[in-house]
């Protein structure tokens, strides 16, 4: 795997940056205008320990720490930092370590985040290296690894060839039609044999545009609200917002240059429609408004965040249809199901997604926000 960013790159990392959403820095956007070098690249010597240069340059703001997790030879492998990386600066974290030749896998987590609201000096996440197209599913051992679909880690292999450069990936958050601040865009690396897992983000700014960058591979774009990573989803007043949850593209290829992805689109004005919105008996017939859209019906476990319930993936979901309704018997279907039925006098959350295709071949998964509802 390539584990490293250059000057040039750095540079454009740090450019990047928004107002609030999950995962995204509070600056200037980025602008997509810098080059990409090789000049900043240590390779080792073939078949002997080497010098090897960890960085990661996240795009959002507030990121104090930055360390490398991974499976290097260590009594520690997975279980502490195996290196501490140092802001050098500009934003841009990063350090060096020696290593015999041979494969290893690898993530950093980031620790500071700007749009996190009072969890902005304590918040956590694991990230795959934006600047390394390798990568290999996370043993057990690794604090990110999921039973239900593998996770990616990053890979590197030592002695290493030249890093790949880097791709933009592009586009605009619009509201009605009309670009938005205060979005959170965050690209996920989405490869057919691994589940979806974090890259980088931004936040949009007045012109809702951003730019990530990203070294060729699969990848999809999340885009959330601005209180994703500050409120619950129980603490989202759906009528209020008038606003999606999230949009989430489908995977779409990165090769080099710069990727356009279609524009999405966060306005949501349905939840009128929406019911029931509190209570009933099974079966439940849910009813959104019927649309030439295609759209399932989603119904949600709770988690727990800061003592408040919030949603994960779906524990049910019905087949896409127009018709606007659908028939729920209690009974959940997803892999991320705690439960097999509902529990008369729990309480769990229900939603909407909407399959929106797009003239460019991708597809915007519009995932409403949720209302919560018990059954007696």
């Amino acid at each position: 795997m390539r584990l490293f960013f250059f000057s040039s790159v750095a540079l454009a990392l740090m450019a990047c940056s928004s107002s609030g959403g999950t995962g995204d820095d509070a600056g200037p956007p980025d602008t997509g205008t810098s080059d990409v070098t090789t000049s900043d690249v240590v390779v080792p010597d073939s078949g002997g320990p080497g010098a090897v240069t960890f960085a990661y340059a996240p795009q959002w703001s507030g990121v104090t720490a930055v360390t490398v997790w991974g499976g290097f030879g260590q009594s520690t492998d997975w279980t502490a930092p195996f290196l501490t990386l140092t802001n050098d600066g500009s934003g841009r974290f990063v350090g060096q370590a020696t290593l015999p030749a041979g494969q290893y896998l690898y993530v950093f987590q980031v620790t500071g985040d700007d749009d996190a609201g009072n969890k902005s000096a304590t918040y956590k996440r694991f990230a795959i290296d934006p600047a390394d197209s390798d990568y290999a599913p996370c043993p057990s051992q690794s604090p990110t690894y999921d039973a239900n679909a593998p996770n990616p880690c990053s890979e590197l292999t030592l002695p290493q060839a030249a890093p790949p450069a880097l791709a933009h990936v592009s586009g605009l958050v619009v509201s009605d039609g009309a670009p938005i601040a205060g979005y959170l865009v965050q690209l996920d690396r989405e490869e057919k044999s691994s589940h979806h897992f974090f890259v980088n983000r931004v936040t949009t700014a007045a012109d809702g545009k951003f730019d990530l960058l990203a070294a060729p591979g699969s990848y999809r774009i999340q885009v959330l609200h601005p209180t994703y990573l500050t409120e619950t989803d129980e603490q989202r007043d759906p009528i209020a917002l008038a606003a999606l949850r999230r949009d989430v593209s489908s995977s779409f290829a990165v090769a080099s240059g710069t990727v356009d992805v279609p524009s999405a689109e966060v306005a949501f004005h349905g939840y009128g429609s929406f019911a029931p919105v509190d209570a009933g008996t099974l079966p439940t017939t849910f009813g959104w408004g019927s649309s030439s859209i295609p759209s399932r019906l989603d119904v949600y476990g709770t988690g727990n965040d800061g003592g408040a319930p919030s949603i994960g993936d779906p524990w049910y979901a019905s087949a896409l249809g127009t018709s606007g309704s659908a028939v729920f018997d209690g009974g959940f279907d997803t892999p991320q199901a705690t439960q097999t039925s509902v529990a008369l006098g729990e309480r769990y959350f229900w939603g909407i997604e909407e399959n929106v295709k797009t003239d460019a071949g991708v597809t915007w998964t519009a995932q409403s926000m949720v209302f919560d509802i018990s059954w007696h």
